[in-house]
């Protein structure tokens, strides 16, 4: 039994398999999100669709915070820029409607991820960008934009949402596209080989109460 690939090429899809969902950052299945000049490629990520499908991975695709916030012409910006109260509120609201159809998957026994976008200001899970000269006139240099280790914005505050609606925080990493020098041929073979690692182990599953499903409700009906 095969499932067409969005690329064109089929992969086995095995009878009772675990039931899996990865949320994943939204520019690594649509690249025409990113700021001007950090798209790695036209669409999806090579690569990415299919190590989710292969591993048996249902796939939602996250909101792009950013552009959301700031629409598609929007400037290059290092976390320093995007870690203020506004855009920490609207992340919030973002985080809240992602908040239910995570639970949901819980309460129905998938197993469950978090796909990230390493050295994003926002998208970030093990590492984000800083470029803490950036701010006034728009002159950029590229060198002073700096992957270190920590969240980006967007993924602490769907993560602080998550824990305080009882909703246990997926098991998460990143594949490390952010970097000023990313080179295709050169870098990509590893960022799928770690996804694929990732995601062959499989993610959290939890118990979540009729409780949490009424307060998810109440929450977005204020």
């Amino acid at each position: 039994m095969t499932e067409q690939q969005a690329s064109g090429s089929e992969v086995p899809v095995q009878l009772n398999q675990k039931k899996r969902v990865a949320f994943v950052a939204h520019c690594l299945v649509n690249q025409n999100a990113k700021v001007q000049e950090f798209a790695r490629s036209r669409g999806a990520v090579p690569g990415v669709v299919d190590r989710l499908r292969s591993n048996g991975y249902r796939i939602q695709q996250l909101p792009c915070p950013e552009m959301a916030f700031a629409g598609v012409d929007r400037w290059w910006q290092g976390r320093e820029l995007y870690d203020k109260a506004n855009y920490r509120r609207h992340c919030r609201i973002l985080a809240m409607n992602m908040a239910a159809p995570i639970a949901e998957f819980y309460r129905r026994g998938y197993e469950v991820v978090v796909v990230g976008l390493d050295g994003s200001p926002s998208s970030g899970v093990r590492y984000t960008g800083q470029a803490k000269n950036w701010g006034g006139r728009p002159q950029f240099d590229d060198g002073d934009y700096e992957v270190v280790a920590g969240m980006g914005v967007w993924m602490e505050e769907l993560k602080s949402v998550l824990e305080s609606c009882d909703i246990p925080w997926p098991r998460a990493s990143g594949m490390l596209l952010d970097t000023t020098d990313w080179d295709e041929s050169r870098d990509l073979p590893g960022c799928l080989d770690e996804l694929d690692e990732f995601l062959r182990a499989g993610g959290t599953t939890a118990e979540i109460s009729d409780d949490v499903i009424v307060r998810l409700g109440n929450s977005q009906d204020a």
